[in-house]
């Protein structure tokens, strides 16, 4: 999906870049995205590590977690990734060059192409709620037992004394 490249911002200490995202509606390997993702991300070399901040909004389709009805989350990120960078010398060639130092798993970088997807992704995973609701007050999957399930429950139940008479008082 997203890709930057990056090459010269990696390449030029001191140099800082803003990219404005505005992605349509994707679907992606854990998250669909159901509106655009927008956002405006700069990027900044220190010389010694290469930073990636700012703010991305979209809205994500989840289901409620009580009664598994589909919905729509509002996500709001900032995006705040840093990555060291590495100056390797060729001494054959008698010149410098810079590498982003990552680690194997989470890979975002191709080369020195930022894969902003990755990014986005997994700060809309860590931005969604654990366990989103449809309204607060959601009831959940509503239990309907089956009239045998409720008289082999009730006629075994120890308590089946005590609901006839509460039923006697309460008429």
């Amino acid at each position: 999906m997203l890709r930057i490249d990056l090459a010269e911002v990696i390449r030029t200490p001191g140099m800082r870049q803003v990219y404005e995202i505005n992605e349509p509606p994707y679907e992606d390997e854990d998250v669909e995205y159901v509106s655009p993702v927008t956002g405006r991300i700069a990027v900044t070399n220190t010389g010694t590590m290469l930073l990636v901040r700012g703010p991305i909004r979209t809205v994500i389709a989840e289901r409620c977690s009580r009664c598994l009805a589909d919905i729509r989350v509002p996500i709001q990120a900032d995006l705040e990734e840093d990555f060291d960078l590495k100056v390797i010398e060729d001494p054959a060639h008698h010149d410098k060059s810079v590498q982003v130092v990552e680690e194997e798993i989470g890979r975002v970088f191709d080369g020195k192409v930022l894969q902003m997807d990755v990014l986005i992704r997994q700060a809309a995973l860590l931005a969604a709620p654990l366990q989103p609701l449809c309204r607060e007050s959601c009831p959940g999957i509503p239990v309907q037992p089956s009239p045998e399930d409720e008289a082999r429950e009730f006629h075994n139940s120890p308590f089946r004394d005590l609901s006839r008479y509460f039923e006697k008082n309460q008429d």
